[in-house]
C-alpha cells in the first residue's frame, strides 16, 4: 500500500500528514480531539521544507488573504488509499474450438486511486472552506492554455516511508535519499468530487456544525505507468563541429547504390525461408500517410550519446525525455535514432541498420526548443516569444512515415544517436538526454 503521508497534484500539495499534525498541535483542531503523530518522520526534511507553524506564517497551499478561515484549515489527512499499488492488466480470452483458450495481448488500463481523508480546522467555517479549496485544486491547472493538453496533471506521491540516517556513509541529504520512494502517475484528473462521508468534532463556541469532516474522492490516471524521478544522462552536449565543412562531394551513378534508409529496408525484408521456386503471394500495399517534406541531406553531422543499463531494475523499463535546443540558426534535416548495445560496441562498430526506434524532425526555427516527451508522448516546441506548441506536424519516422515511442528495455545499454543536416548545426544547438524508470 503506497504511504498516505504526502500527496501532490499539478504542484498543489492536497496532504502532507506532518504539516497537519503540526498545525492540529498549534489548536487547529476540535477541542476534543487528541492528536497522535503517527507521520512519517522527517517528512519536512525529505521535502526540504522548514518546521511547520501556521498555515499563514508558512505559506500553506490553501491560505488565500480574501479567506481568513483559510487561515483556520489545518489540511487534509489521508487515512486510506488505493489504486497506487499496481495497474489493471487487460487481457481477452476467447475459447478455441477445441480445449483451451487464446489469450490477447496485454494491455494496462487505467489506475483508479480512491482516497479517503479527514478535512480539519478550528472552526467549521474553516472546514468548509477547506472543503471548497480541496475541490478546486482537485480540478486541475485550468484553464488550459493555448496548444496545452487538457488531459489531466501530474499526480506525485511516496511508496513508502523510508529509514533515513544521517550517520550512514552513504548519506548526502534528506531529499536526495528520499528521492527513491517518490513517484509520479501523468494525466490524473478528478473522476468524483469529494463527497462527505462524516461530520466529527464539536464547534467553537457550541454553536453548531462540526470541525472535521470525513471525505472520500476519486482520480482516474490516463497514463497507468509509475514514474521514477528523471535521470540526467547528457546536459547542454554539443556537436564537434571542427570539420563540419562540406568541402567535395562525391556523386555515385553506379545503378547498384541504394541509400542506407532502402539498404535497410531490404535487409528487414529478406526472409530465409521463402521458397525461390514458389514465391509468396504479393499482399497489396496498403497506403501509409507520409510526409513529403522529409528529404536525405548531403551531409548528416553525428552526436551520440550512452545510456547505461543500470538506471533501471531488470522487471522495469525506461523511455526518454529528450531536448534539442537549435541555437542561433534553424536546424533541418534532424534524424534520432536508438540502438541496444548489449555488448558495450563502440558507436562505429554498431549496425547501421540495428536501430530500434528512429525519430526525423524536418525542420526547427533558430533558438526554439524541441521536448519528445515520452512519459507524455508529446512532441512541443518552445519558439522565442511564444507559447510552447505541438510540434506533430514536423517530427514522423523512418521515410517520412509515422513514428513510435523508444521504450528502452531488458536493462541493457543503448546509444542514441541525434545527427542533423551539418550546413544548419549551430555552434550553440545543443541536446539533454534524461531517462525515466516506468514502474506497471
Amino acid at each position: 500500500m503506497a504511504s498516505t503521508d504526502w500527496l501532490c497534484m499539478g504542484g498543489v500539495e492536497l496532504s502532507n500528514a506532518a504539516r497537519t499534525i503540526a498545525y492540529m498541535r498549534e489548536g487547529l483542531k476540535p477541542s476534543t480531539t487528541t492528536v497522535e503523530d503517527c507521520s512519517c518522520p522527517d517528512l519536512a526534511l525529505m521535502l526540504d521544507d522548514e518546521p511547520y507553524r501556521t498555515p499563514l506564517l508558512d505559506g500553506a497551499a490553501w491560505v488565500d488573504h480574501a479567506e481568513p478561515d483559510s487561515y483556520d484549515f489545518a489540511g487534509l489527512l489521508i487515512t486510506d488509499i488505493s489504486g497506487l499499488d499496481n495497474a489493471p492488466v487487460q487481457r481477452s480470452v476467447t475459447d478455441r474450438i477445441g480445449d483451451g483458450a487464446v489469450i490477447g495481448r496485454a494491455r494496462r488500463g487505467p489506475r483508479v486511486i480512491t482516497v479517503t481523508g479527514l478535512l480539519i480546522g478550528a472552526t467549521p467555517c474553516a472546514v468548509d472552506y477547506g472543503l471548497r479549496w480541496l475541490t478546486s485544486a482537485l480540478a486541475g491547472a485550468l484553464p488550459c492554455a493555448p496548444g496545452a493538453s487538457c488531459a489531466g496533471d501530474d499526480l506525485d506521491y511516496m511508496t513508502c516511508c523510508p529509514e533515513i540516517c544521517e550517520d550512514s556513509p552513504d548519506f548526502t541529504s534528506y531529499p536526495e535519499c528520499a528521492a527513491r520512494v517518490f513517484r509520479t502517475l501523468r494525466e490524473v484528473a478528478m473522476t468524483t468530487e469529494p463527497q462527505i462521508t462524516n461530520r466529527i468534532g464539536d464547534s467553537a463556541g457550541g454553536c453548531g456544525g462540526s470541525s472535521m469532516y470525513e471525505v472520500t474522492f476519486t482520480l482516474t490516471a490516463g497514463r497507468p505507468h509509475a514514474l521514477r524521478g528523471p535521470v540526467m544522462v547528457a546536459d547542454d552536449v554539443h556537436w564537434d563541429l571542427d570539420d563540419a565543412d562540406v568541402t567535395c562531394i562525391e556523386w555515385s551513378t553506379d545503378p547498384e547504390c541504394v541509400s542506407e534508409i532502402a539498404a535497410c529496408e531490404a535487409l528487414e525484408a529478406a526472409d530465409c525461408l521463402i521458397d525461390p521456386h514458389c514465391p509468396p503471394p504479393v499482399i497489396p500495399a496498403i497506403p501509409v500517410p507520409a510526409n513529403p517534406c522529409y528529404c536525405e541531406p548531403l551531409e548528416r553531422r553525428r552526436l551520440c550519446i550512452d545510456i547505461p543499463a543500470d538506471a533501471a531494475p531488470l522487471w522495469a523499463d525506461q523511455v526518454t525525455d529528450l531536448e534539442l535546443y537549435t541555437g542561433e540558426s534553424p536546424l533541418r534535416g534532424v534524424r534520432i535514432r536508438l540502438y541496444p548495445n548489449p555488448a558495450g560496441l563502440p558507436v562505429d562498430e554498431l549496425d547501421p541498420c540495428g536501430f530500434c526506434s528512429e525519430i526525423n524532425i524536418s525542420y526547427l526555427p533558430a533558438s526554439s526548443l524541441l521536448r519528445l516527451d515520452g512519459t507524455r508522448r508529446r512532441a512541443t516546441v518552445q519558439c522565442p516569444g511564444r507559447a510552447e506548441t505541438p510540434a506533430g506536424g514536423v517530427v514522423f519516422g523512418p521515410a517520412g512515415r509515422p513514428f513510435s515511442w523508444p521504450v528502452l528495455e531488458c536493462a541493457v545499454p543503448y546509444v542514441m544517436c541525434v545527427e542533423a543536416d551539418a550546413a544548419t548545426i549551430a555552434a550553440d544547438a545543443a541536446v539533454t538526454l534524461r531517462t525515466v524508470v516506468r514502474e506497471s
